[in-house]
């Protein structure tokens, strides 16, 4: 009896377990939170930027788009911090912010990872620490500002000696530049934590900007002189900004007949003065057309950077047209002159016998110089005495 109570006993013991094994069996493990989007407790939100990837094949691939994902958030939030520079300026690009993100990537660590047997997935949890990307980023941006605040210093410096062509071209320099630190300040206000003081702000494109607007805008081009002399047209204008001549600004003179170009510098006074031939420009009513514009094929040879048309765009609206009538007199004239030419070289050199003449004299001989323009003849009278002539033009 005492022997089959034992055996009743284990046999109890060992069913329980049995139970207990299968129950544990048929109990689905609790997924962790993280892969939840709940975050983990190792790494809190306000130390590290976290991304939750998935993936079917291994746990590999599971760890790459997690950190597709980290980068992912940080674009998101980049995007909605430039929501306000967009409807202003319109030009900052999804390309611009993909590729001022994706060097983050080297500060990634797989911290996590869990597999889901029931379906058979495989999840990653890749952090980064807020730290690391923001010290990344301030390098970044310290060496751009630099290299921002000197264009802005020597742009300035142009400015004020009236130097207007150099000013433009650091001003631009700098605008092209600042336009760069924009991605990387977007960049760093999204990881950084709001309540943290020291947030970069963009404001050196928009001086930029203003300033180069504020060159071009008071830019002119005058009519000075329009002066026809025979077969000489000079012409003269003026480029000035805020009235002060504009030095070694490029000037295109143009006419309407024949294709005529000629392209010039201003002077220091900011003149521009160009003789051309009227026969090169006139048409055949003796009309003159000649437009002159801001020659920006020229100026954009001086510049770093492609200019872009919403920033110089006013330049390509200035210009100055000169109409003139060339006089017929003018033209008579010149046709005379011609006329003339003709005939003294139509002329052929020689001794030509010219018959003895009446009155007792005779003509000894008559000789022509061709293309000299002189004339002589020797007179013989019966007596014996001679008579010289000699006539030259």
């Amino acid at each position: 009896m005492k022997y089959l109570m034992i055996f009743i006993f284990v046999l109890f013991v060992i069913t329980s377990i049995n139970e207990c094994s299968t129950a544990s069996a048929n109990t689905p493990i609790q997924s962790p939170d993280w892969i939840l989007g709940k975050g983990h407790p190792s790494f809190p939100d306000s130390k590290y930027l976290i991304g939750v990837g998935v993936s079917e094949k291994s746990p590999v691939l599971a760890s790459e788009f997690a950190r597709i994902e980290l980068i992912k958030t940080i674009r998101v939030q980049v995007n909605s911090v430039s929501k306000d520079y967009i409807s202003r300026e319109k030009s900052v690009s999804e390309s611009s912010i993909v590729s001022e993100t994706d060097f983050l990537l080297e500060g990634s660590q797989v911290k996590d990872g869990w597999y889901d047997a029931k379906n058979n997935l495989f999840y990653s949890f890749v952090i980064i620490e807020r730290k690391y990307v923001l010290e990344t980023l301030k390098v970044m941006i310290e060496h751009i500002l630099a290299s921002i605040e000197l264009s802005l210093r020597q742009a300035d410096t142009f400015f004020n000696n009236g130097n207007i062509i150099q000013a433009l071209i650091y001003y631009y320099d700098g605008y092209k530049e600042s336009s760069k630190l924009l991605p990387y300040i977007q960049t760093y206000n999204s990881v950084i934590m709001i309540n943290n003081s020291q947030v970069y702000k963009d404001e050196y494109n928009l001086l930029f900007k203003e300033k180069i607007q504020n060159i071009v805008d008071n830019i002119y081009l005058e009519k000075q002189t329009e002066i026809i002399n025979n077969n000489n047209l000079d012409l003269n204008i003026k480029a000035s900004f805020k009235g002060r001549g504009i030095k070694n600004f490029p000037i295109k003179f143009s006419s309407g007949y024949n294709h005529y170009v000629e392209r010039v510098l201003c002077g220091s006074d900011g003149y521009c003065k160009v003789n051309l031939k009227v026969e090169n420009i006139v048409n055949k009513n003796n009309d003159i057309l000649i437009t002159a514009v801001v020659d920006l094929q020229t100026l954009e040879k001086h510049f770093n950077h492609s200019l872009k048309k919403n920033l110089f765009g006013r330049l390509e609206l200035l210009s100055i047209t000169f109409k003139l009538k060339r006089e017929i007199q003018v033209v008579q004239m010149i046709k005379q002159e011609k006329k003339k030419y003709r005939r003294s070289i139509g002329r052929h050199s020689g001794d030509i016998d010219l018959s003895p003449l009446r009155n007792g004299f005779f003509i000894d001989n008559y000789k022509a110089r061709k293309h000299t323009g002189h004339i002589n003849f020797r007179f013989r009278f019966g007596n014996g005495s001679n008579i010289n002539i000699h006539k030259g033009w």
